[in-house]
């Protein structure tokens, strides 16, 4: 259930068009007499009094109270004048979102988790006409450390609600890494949105709870069950007999045409490579055209037969039809490559899928899998998956060699990440 939740402010809630950066650098030269002082200042997921001890420190002056206090008094005198100037605009989806989550049966408690003060905070926000949507909020005067304000935004929902709040019952809304980080800090969800300072490969590569291209692309509901899976039965027998394979792309997988073409070391030892859940055999033909002997497997009868159909003259690929997850394999393999095969397995089979794939790959062999990390879909088949899962389930018996974001499809771009494991 989740009680509370928090958002973040630049790059979740609005953009301000730089407006902060700006009055930071104004103050640096009006009241310090340090143009460009600022230059060096990393913003994005940063608290504003962490930004000014940084600032004190690089141009040596003493770090006191009395001249934070003069900095960030001249900051929001200059804040709210570039405010007048030029105010930004509103993330898409946030005044929906905010709408619907108060309009639920159960509303959760609504507030703030920021790296700006609180008189920044209110400046910003009321520029949007949103200064008014939170009940409370941690600020980036309460502590200079962004986890420590995870911290207090529970102890002060705890406050409101009068009883303990766990981590797992919060959701933090942000655009950083620093967002995620300060998120897991407290043990509570994160719901990452490219909309700021972190680009979407970037947030899912720290395994945020959801990760979204705006809050446009959520409903209150989906956003509450962040971190959840929603099944429903999938025959695919049917869906190949019907022809509803809308996974099936015609052609195979960008990543693994890149992988053999960028990785002519591995291509040169050729070996044997299955493939499984290998549909219509466009992955497994690849891998045969580049000189590997491929057996493609799948669970639907009828994807077999038409993999078998296609052209495969000349090539070392054969396919048949097999439960991967419960089969034992035909011989240990040098290479086993998946394509989004992890994701259709229902959450609760993904042990049995990592002890399939220890059983059919040999010892030193190779495991290439490209991962679908977060479908934008409510509903799997496909199933979401984060980086730290992975790494969990999959290292104690395979070693990881590197991961890296592919060359997708259209509509899976940034949201798929390739791994290559070897066979401990």
């Amino acid at each position: 259930m989740t009680r509370v939740v928090l958002f973040d402010i630049d790059g979740t809630l609005i953009r301000t068009g730089g407006a902060g950066v700006r009055a930071f650098a104004r103050t640096a030269e009006l009241a310090f007499g340090r143009a460009g002082g600022t230059a060096t200042l990393r913003f994005h997921g940063r608290t504003d009094t962490s930004l000014v001890r940084e600032f004190l420190g690089l141009h040596d002056f003493a770090d006191t109270p009395d001249l934070r206090d003069h900095f960030l008094a001249t900051y929001l005198f200059l804040l709210d004048e570039e405010l007048e100037r030029q105010r930004g605009e509103t993330c898409p989806g946030v005044r929906e979102l905010i709408a619907s989550l108060r309009a639920l049966p159960n509303p959760p408690l609504i507030g703030l988790l920021t790296g700006n003060v609180r008189v920044g905070a209110a400046l910003k926000l009321a520029a949007h006409g949103l200064d008014s949507d939170f009940l409370l909020g941690a600020f980036g005067d309460d502590h200079e450390n962004r986890n420590e304000l995870a911290a207090i935004a529970q102890k002060r929902a705890a406050q409101m609600l009068g009883a303990p709040v766990a981590g797992a019952e919060i959701i933090v809304i942000g655009d950083t890494l620093a967002d995620i980080e300060c998120a897991h800090a407290i043990g509570a969800r994160c719901v990452a949105v490219a909309t700021g300072g972190d680009s979407l490969p970037q947030l899912l590569a720290h395994s945020p709870a959801l990760a979204l291209n705006s809050l446009a692309d959520v409903s209150a509901e989906r956003l509450l069950a962040a971190g959840q899976h929603w099944e429903r039965p999938t025959d695919w027998e049917a869906l190949y007999q019907a022809r509803d394979t809308r996974w099936d792309k015609g052609e195979p997988t960008p990543a693994l045409v890149d992988f053999l073409r960028e990785h002519p070391e591995f291509v040169a030892q050729g070996g044997t490579v299955a493939v499984p859940g290998c549909g219509r055999g466009h992955d497994a033909r690849a891998w045969a055209k580049a000189g590997f002997h491929a057996q493609g497997f799948d669970f639907a009868p009828t994807a077999i037969a038409e993999a078998n159909a296609a052209d495969n003259t000349g090539l070392e690929a054969s396919f048949y039809q097999a439960d991967f997850l419960a089969g034992k394999p035909p011989r240990p393999f040098d290479w086993l490559f998946e394509h989004t095969l992890f994701c259709a397995i229902p959450p609760a089979r993904r042990d049995d899928y990592v002890r399939s794939v220890a059983r059919w790959v040999s010892p030193g062999g190779h495991y290439l899998a490209v991962n679908y990390l977060q479908p934008q879909d409510e509903f799997g088949p496909p199933f979401g998956a984060t980086v730290s899962e992975l790494l969990a389930r999959f290292s104690p018996q395979f070693e990881l060699v590197k991961h890296w974001v592919p060359r997708s499809f259209p509509g899976r771009t940034g949201r798929e990440r390739c791994f290559l494991w070897r066979r401990r």
